[in-house]
């Protein structure tokens, strides 16, 4: 790995040393299965809007800085009871650019419209059997680096949906599983070969060891569907992995086996696989999470390369590393800050033209501050930082500034 790969290590091996929060299975962040919120929240509106400025808006194919504009207004509700939790969110936003966008070559659209809508589900039938469901769909132009769908910022938006529904049984006091069937996928509108669709069946058989500790066995079976000019894949995991609550704030999950591959037409494989996420409440104040996920992704194989042109891979070998938190100064005061860190490893390439190996790694940081100012307005302030690192002279940085404000009514 390249420049940034053992400070990173490092930062999150102490991150994991602190532990973890509740989960709520919606990003790397959060890999158990959901417990369950325990209060509801009404139907709630927020609206916000900010300024800012981006020294990179076109990333990989050039361009200049320039100023720009953001609203959105987001719809939230949540009911829970002792059978049944829902919980929906809804958003609608624009991203308007003032300057021109436009290289040599190419024109890019000003203005991007952004949307979003999950719906997340769960029944207790009784005090052994539950169904599970969590859906979601957005429609975006920043990619969100803890889901692990992107390795880098894109020129125009992307479509992912993703659709998990489980059952659990309670078969003895300490014996459990969860089956399921998850559909997701991603279309970019710019981007030639880089559509997928994945279906992962999957079953997991949980041991409770003790109040505290639940030892997991997986096996998932994934189907990869692509672009007519990116070859299909078949991936099978076998797993096992532990879940510990150290405190009632503090919890983490680890899992840990091989990943067996098949991709059409090319050769079968087999590699290790591992996934983990921690959450604490540290004190009153000061929360983190952290995840880490290596394996082998479908997400992006089909690489467009300067002077050579696209170059298809079967096999992305990826690590992807994320720390956040949350620190409360005051009642009014909130800072937040994380780290986000992508390596891919591209190899078994395809066809004759293009580099035989290409490694990349990408660096997202960023800080942000928020102020109460009454109960429905709040100002806020963030700065974000990117670098990809490219052996095929992908490379870029990026620098973005804001500021804004919310209401909730």
């Amino acid at each position: 790995m390249k420049k940034y790969s053992v400070g990173l290590t490092a930062l999150v091996a102490s991150a994991a040393l602190s532990a973890a929060g509740t989960p709520s299975a919606k990003s790397l962040y959060d890999l158990a299965p959901e417990d369950g919120s325990s209060e509801s929240l009404p139907l709630t509106y927020t609206a916000g809007v900010n300024f800012g400025y981006d020294d990179n808006p076109t990333p990989l194919i050039g361009g200049d800085s320039a100023l720009y504009g953001q609203g959105y207004v987001r719809a939230a509700f949540l009911s829970t009871s002792p059978q049944t939790d829902l919980d929906f969110g809804a958003q609608i936003g624009v991203i308007h650019y003032f300057d021109n966008l436009d290289v040599p070559g190419r024109s890019v659209d000003d203005t991007a419209f952004t949307a979003s809508l999950n719906l997340n589900w769960t029944r207790r039938v009784s005090e052994r059997l539950r169904f599970v469901s969590r859906n979601n769909i957005t429609y975006e132009l920043e990619p969100d680096y803890s889901i692990g769908f992107q390795a880098q910022r894109q020129v125009g938006n992307y479509l992912r949906w993703s659709s998990d529904s489980a059952v659990g049984y309670r078969w003895t006091e300490r014996l459990a599983t969860y089956s399921g069937i998850r559909f997701e996928g991603i279309t970019f509108d710019d981007i030639p070969g880089g559509d997928r669709s994945l279906v992962t069946l999957y079953n997991d058989f949980r041991y409770q060891v003790s109040e505290r500790t639940v030892t997991t066995f997986s096996y998932r079976y994934q189907d990869v569907s692509a672009d007519a000019q990116v070859s299909d894949a078949t991936n099978q995991f076998i797993l096992a992995g532990i879940e510990h609550r150290f405190t009632p704030q503090s919890y983490g999950v680890v899992r840990g086996g091989v990943q067996v591959r098949d991709v059409d037409g090319g050769k079968d494989s087999s590699s290790p696989y591992l996934e983990a996420s921690v959450r604490t409440q540290v004190n009153e104040s000061f929360a983190v999470r952290s995840y880490a996920r290596y394996g082998v992704e479908d997400w992006q194989r089909f690489l467009n390369i300067p002077a050579v042109g696209g170059v298809l891979y079967d096999n992305t070998d990826t690590l992807r590393i994320g720390v956040s938190g949350d620190y409360q100064l005051s009642e009014q005061l909130v800072f937040t800050g994380g780290i986000n860190y992508v390596f891919l490893d591209f190899t078994e390439r395809r066809g004759l033209i293009g580099p035989a190996a290409i490694e990349e790694e990408l660096l997202n940081a960023y800080v942000g501050v928020n102020l109460q100012v009454t109960d429905a307005l709040n100002l806020n302030a963030r700065y974000n930082f990117e670098d990809l690192s490219s052996d095929a002279g992908r490379d870029y940085d990026r620098n973005r500034i804001s500021i804004g404000a919310t209401t909730t009514f």
